[in-house]
């Protein structure tokens, strides 16, 4: 016993001095240690097989070390073993064996043995154990040698390098990630240390490291990519358990274009979604339509959630980098449970969180120059002076035999000049300028196991290509998570945003192109000429550039805060409360000087403009999750919210400024106050919901939704509506005849059916409102007040039925993925107005009339073309594609056309509804042009109903802005460090109405400046475009110069990046650097460009011209 004692103290000092072989000394033995107490009604198992089975239900994986489990066994009920508490349950099951675990990415788990702390040897002085015959001191100075290992992380059999794979060293928080090669570098502390290597969508893998210095490890696909968690409404689901219709766009996706808004970031990224540019000038938004319009009235908007928030327009004050995902909700069954407002699809927006680890602190920064992508093709001064002659000649003011005499008489002496002098002014050019982006992201992330945050900083200026147009941005977000005990969490997320838009409503770029080339903008002395002709109707587009001339200033702050507590009141029941206010200030000034294109020379003008907005949210959401039986799984959610909107408005306008320097700033100095005006409204919504998800055997799938909403939008009694969904699913991979399948990684076929509505009318829409009205007594006026409008109580929802029917499908093991969605949605009850007879007194009412269908199909498409060789090349595409098809079912006469507002049965919402035009009158058609008439050169018209006359019968639909088809295309390429990715974007199918053809610079009048194009003489009898007249102010039936074919293909983005060696970061104190250039609308294809001399068919306007950016930029991650 004595020799005993003696050997087991000189063991315990051997096994706190020596590396990891020794310290197996002071290891209890599998027998000696620590078991929990038995279940009396359980039998002991093997902690190997606990932990197999326990991965197999919870779709977890576990890494860990086969000598740390081997002879353990434990007692544990696997059944009671749930999703909701794995991590208790995973807690108690290791401790008492003196082991416990990490939660990393993917669903992993890291399993490793407890570090003793404050454990002692025996004091020597309290017992007789002798001193051993070692040299005890020597062997506590052992310290072993650290060595370095390096490699290289691969996968599958073409050994395609893995970027950013997790190497750690077991036992320990000290690891590293590897490179776009796949490279990795880290110090081990002997030979007996683990590393373990995991990454999302791979098996990990563990290894020895032994005598090895270089070790090279393949990791196999994890077939099991179906696990990927989506974020759904009011909580988040697995990607194999979804029945809806719901598009996931990646942080990688979003990371590739770089963007103002949010908006801009889903064009060309999901199926079924069509998201339009308002303008390019910058700062401005973008309209999102998902799955077709269905409202005339109510609005087509998609609802937005932000950390679980809705939220209101103002997408501009999201900081873009600040995204880390999106979804786009589709059908019914996904967008049912947001009731109310889910009738137009829902965006749900996640923001970055922290994660356990090390601080990380991350920066990005781009430059980028932008240049006009084409300028018009105007005619110069020689063209400009022969288009006017001709235009003269047909309107018998110009005599083709005394062309000296009849120039006198048709121009004025500076335009004489220039002709002389063969002098022509290009406005379009002086007006347009080299734009400038610079964009500034500081992010610093990290936490532990109890606490998480993410905290970023943003700095973003776009100068335009159009001087004064500018937007300013500066964005911080606060995002942190806490974990208060076992059961208890808090968190928020605080955005705060300011922003300066300048020049919104700057429309010099139109002036420019109208300005008349022969007219000369300043004079022998520089000084700007305010009208370069005698014609008053066109002035200097470069007086709206002067300094302090002409200003629109839009300043914006915004406070949005999300704030959660979370609590689990038992296993696998769970209570959260959000509670998200959401505050936005806008000020608005305008200021137009006397010398501006807006005044004309007269008086100066200001106005301001100011609102205030306050919203919130309070929801309070109950979870309950429970797997019955190893086969049954139950996830349910109920909730109740309210949510509530308040707005004021305050605006002023005035003139006769006596100080231009003044601007807006002191509006009580003007002579004359044109107008003052202030507005409140308020609306409330109050929501129950329930929702139930069911799935059985990870095969067959049920999800049912319902949700109350009650609106303050509309009279008692119409108030509450019921929105319903039911979906059903089938994972077809999961049953027998598949699961050995060597084409199908997966198969699941979606159904579903379910009703939303559409809240999206103006509050106090169901009362009378007054208008106010003058009256003249005896020349002094007097105010009173008449109705307005009629009350209607009776206004309820817009309600759409929506059916989906969708396959998910992976072949090859994933080599490609996609999916196919069907559908159908109906709108009935729509809000319209009803045209009255003239003896009411009143136009209109607003009625629940009419009802529309929209029909489509999308196909999502992602494929691994080719997976890396050794040589390390790979390339990737993703494509999507959708056509859908508006109708309209009914409308305010029931089934009969509204031609007044050119809306059709059986049509499109919106249509162009105008006279056909076939040609130009031609010579020789004297005669047949007079009876319609008209004469030679001039617009032939088709004749459609055969009376010999063109009439409003003649009129037909010409086409529709609803394009047949719209796809995008994404090809990813990387060799080594290297990767390109290109994008492209189109539409096919719609016509497009030209404002460029629309205004004074095609009114073919030879007034104005016109593009060049091939217009009719005697000398070119073309059927392009008529003979310019200078007696008309446009040619007869000009509108059918206005039409066009829409469709198109960009390039949207073309992004090459280099991400540096690990070595060469760490020598510059980083853990990674990544460098890029990117170039935004490189190429286009278009008929309105290449064949009708149009600038862009995505935004057909004169306002601000597309622009191609060429962007530099750096990510630093330390």
């Amino acid at each position: 016993m004595y020799m005993l004692r003696r050997t087991a103290f000189a063991l315990a000092l051997l096994g706190f001095s020596l590396p990891s072989p020794g310290q197996s000394f002071a290891r209890l033995t599998p027998d000696q240690e620590t078991k929990p107490a038995a279940n009396k009604a359980e039998s002991p198992q093997a902690l190997e097989q606990v932990l197999q089975t326990i991965q197999a239900r919870q779709k977890v994986f576990f890494n860990y070390s086969n000598r740390l489990i081997q002879n353990k066994t434990v007692v544990v009920n696997l059944d009671e073993i749930t999703s909701d508490n794995l991590d208790k349950q995973l807690n108690d099951l290791l401790q008492p064996l003196g082991l416990q675990f990490e939660k990393q990415a993917g669903r992993r788990y890291l399993i490793f043995q407890v570090t003793p702390k404050n454990t002692k040897p025996a004091d020597p002085t309290t017992s007789r154990v002798e001193t051993a015959p070692i040299s005890i001191p020597k062997l506590l100075a052992i310290e072993p040698a650290a060595i370095e290992v390096t490699g290289r992380v691969t996968a599958g059999d073409n050994k395609e390098p893995l970027p950013g794979v997790s190497v750690i060293l077991k036992g320990t928080t000290k690891g590293t990630t590897t490179d776009a090669e796949g490279k990795f570098r880290l110090e081990a502390a002997d030979e007996t240390s683990v590393l373990i290597f995991s990454f999302v969508g791979y098996l990990p893998e563990e290894i020895v490291v032994g005598t090895r210095k270089v070790i090279d490890v393949v990791l196999k696909a994890d077939t099991k990519a179906l696990e990927e968690i989506v974020v759904v409404g009011y909580g988040t689901q697995k990607r194999a358990d979804i029945t809806g219709a719901i598009t996931s766009i990646s942080e990688k996706s979003l990371r590739e274009v770089p963007v103002t808004n949010a908006q801009q970031m889903l064009q060309g990224r999901a199926a079924g979604v069509y998201v339009v540019q308002s303008s390019y000038k910058p700062g401005s938004g973008a309209t999102v339509q998902i799955r077709g319009r269905r409202s005339f009235s109510a609005g087509n908007d998609p609802l937005y959630v932000v950390d679980g928030i809705p939220i209101s327009g103002g997408f501009n004050d999201i900081n873009p980098s600040d995204i880390v995902s999106m979804e786009v909700l589709k059908d019914a069954s996904a967008t049912a449970i947001y009731g109310s407002r889910g009738a137009n699809g829902v965006v749900i927006i996640s923001t970055k969180r922290g994660t356990p680890g090390r601080i990380s602190v991350n920066y990005t920064n781009y430059l980028g120059v932008s240049t006009i992508s084409r300028y018009a093709n105007m005619m110069n001064g020689a063209e400009f002076a022969a288009y006017r002659r001709e235009a003269a000649r047909t309107a018998g003011r110009y005599d083709i035999e005394k062309p000296a005499e009849s120039d006198k008489l048709l121009f004025e002496p500076v335009e004489l000049a220039s002709i002389a002098e063969g002098r022509s002014t290009d406005y379009q050019r002086m007006v347009v300028r080299n734009g400038f982006t610079n964009n500034h992201d500081v992010s610093v992330s990290g936490g532990t196991d109890k606490t998480r945050f993410n905290i970023s900083l943003g700095y973003f200026r776009d100068k335009g290509i159009i001087p004064g147009q500018d937007f300013t941005r500066f964005t911080s977000r606060i995002n942190i998570d806490q974990k208060i005990g076992q059961r208890f969490s808090v968190g928020t997320s605080m955005l705060g945003s300011y922003s300066v838009q300048n020049g919104a409503d700057l429309n010099v770029y139109q002036l420019a192109l109208q300005a008349n080339p022969l007219g000369v903008p300043y004079g022998p002395t520089g000084n700007l000429i305010f009208r370069p002709t005698n014609d008053a109707l066109i002035t200097n587009p470069m007086s709206d550039l002067v300094k302090g001339a002409s200003i629109n200033v839009n300043k914006r702050f915004r406070l949005f805060t999300s704030l959660y507590g979370e609590a689990e009141i038992i296993d696998g029941l769970k209570f959260r409360m959000n509670f998200g206010p959401d505050l936005t200030k806008s000020n608005l000034g305008n200021f137009r000087g006397k010398f501006t294109n807006a005044s004309q020379g007269g008086v100066p003008s200001a106005n301001v403009t100011e609102e205030f907005v306050f919203n919130y949210t309070w929801e309070n959401i109950l979870t309950y999750k429970k797997t019955l039986a190893r086969l049954h799984t139950l996830d349910l959610t109920g909730l109740y919210s309210i949510q509530a909107r308040t707005q004021e408005n305050l605006s002023a306008n005035v003139q006769g400024l006596p100080v231009e320097s003044l601007q807006f700033f002191n509006l009580g100095q003007g002579s004359t106050i044109n107008s003052v005006g202030s507005a409140y409204s308020k609306w409330a919504i109050l929501s129950y919901m329930g929702r139930i998800n069911y799935a059985f055997d990870d095969r067959f799938l049920l999800t049912f939704t319902g949700r109350f909403d009650g609106s303050s939008r509309f009279a008692p009694g119409n108030q509450w509506g019921f929105f319903p969904s039911v979906a059903l699913g089938w994972n077809l991979i999961n049953e027998d005849f598949l699961k050995t399948s060597k084409v199908f990684s997966n198969l699941k076929l979606r159904m579903s059916y379910g009703e939303t509505g559409n809240t999206g009318i103006d509050p106090y829409q169901t009362q009378g409102l007054l208008t106010r009205t003058t009256y003249d007594f005896d020349g002094t006026a007097a105010y009173g007040y008449r109705p307005g409008t009629i009350r209607n109580s009776s206004l309820k929802w817009e309600t759409t039925g929506s059916a989906n029917v969708g396959i998910d499908f992976g072949l090859l093991n994933e080599r490609i993925t996609g999916s196919v969605e069907f559908y159908r949605s109906t709108t009935r009850d729509l809000l319209l107005p009803r045209v009255l007879p003239t003896t009411s007194g009143f136009t209109s009412i607003l009625e629940n009339v009419g009802s529309t269908r929209n029909t489509g199909f999308e196909f999502t498409l992602s494929t691994r073309n080719i997976v890396a060789q050794n040589n390390g090349f790979t390339w990737s595409t993703d494509f999507n594609f959708f056509t859908n098809k508006e109708k309209i079912l009914e409308l305010s006469q029931g089934k009969a056309d509204d031609v007044g507002n050119a809306r059709f049965i059986g049509q499109p919402i919106s249509v162009f509804y105008d006279y056909e035009r076939i040609g130009i009158w031609q010579l020789g058609e004297d005669k047949q042009a007079a009876q319609f008439s008209s004469k030679v050169g001039q617009n032939k018209i088709n004749d459609r109903n055969g009376n010999g006359v063109i009439d409003p019968d003649d009129r037909m639909i010409l086409g529709t802005s609803v394009p047949k088809f719209t796809g995008g295309l994404t090809n990813r390429f990387s060799y080594k460090g290297f990767d390109l990715s290109i994008f492209l974007f189109a539409r096919f199918g719609n016509m497009i109405q030209s404002g460029f053809h629309d205004g004074s610079i095609f009114a073919l009048a030879g007034r104005f400046n016109n593009f060049k194009v091939d217009y009719w003489t005697k000398d070119n009898p073309t059927n392009a475009y008529p003979q310019p007249n200078l007696s008309q102010e446009r040619p007869l039936f000009n509108s059918t110069l206005t039409y066009f074919d829409g469709s198109f293909i960009k390039v949207r983005n073309i992004n090459l990046g280099y991400n540096l060696a690990s070595d060469l970061a760490k020598k510059l104190r980083t853990n990674a650097i990544r460098v890029y250039g990117s170039i935004q609308n490189p190429l286009m294809y278009a008929p309105y460009v290449q064949k009708h001399n149009g600038i862009d068919p995505e935004i057909p306007t004169s306002d601000t011209p597309l622009s191609r950016q060429f962007l530099a930029g750096v990510n630093i991650t330390f």
